[in-house]
């Protein structure tokens, strides 16, 4: 009937939105984890990988249906994907994974995806730059 329709239209809607404010929230601890590694090894690191076990218990797990299956992976990239600082999506794999760019005065964190959020802005634009 249609308002068991409505509640699975409902509930799958706040599914998504719990899934993205949980990678938001993981966003955010990658960014402070890597503060906090760049303040004391005064350096970047190459990969995320380095803040593991010091900084961050591990990598957390990426989870965005639309943007592919759940992954602790993270895609590295050459700083030629930065146009005036900021991620270029055109030069996006759009693999699902974190993405990860760093040149000596820029460091990025973001969602490799090119899809929008709930907000309707594409992921590898939400909060991640550091």
């Amino acid at each position: 009937d249609e308002a068991a329709i409505d509640f699975d239209n409902e509930t799958s809607a706040n599914e998504k939105q719990v899934k993205e404010e949980r990678v938001r929230s993981s966003l955010a601890q990658l960014e402070t984890r890597l503060s906090d590694y760049t303040k004391a090894e005064k350096k970047i690191p190459t990969k995320l990988e380095k803040l593991v076990p010091k900084y961050l218990a591990e990598i957390p797990s990426l989870d965005l249906p639309s943007c592919g299956r759940e992954s602790k992976k993270v895609e590295v990239y050459p700083p030629a994907i930065l146009r005036d600082g900021q991620v270029d999506g055109s030069r996006l794999k759009g693999t699902g994974h974190w993405g990860y760019v760093f040149t000596d005065d820029r460091i990025v964190i973001f969602v490799d995806c090119l899809k929008p959020s709930l907000r309707g802005v594409p992921w590898y634009q939400e909060r991640g730059v550091y």
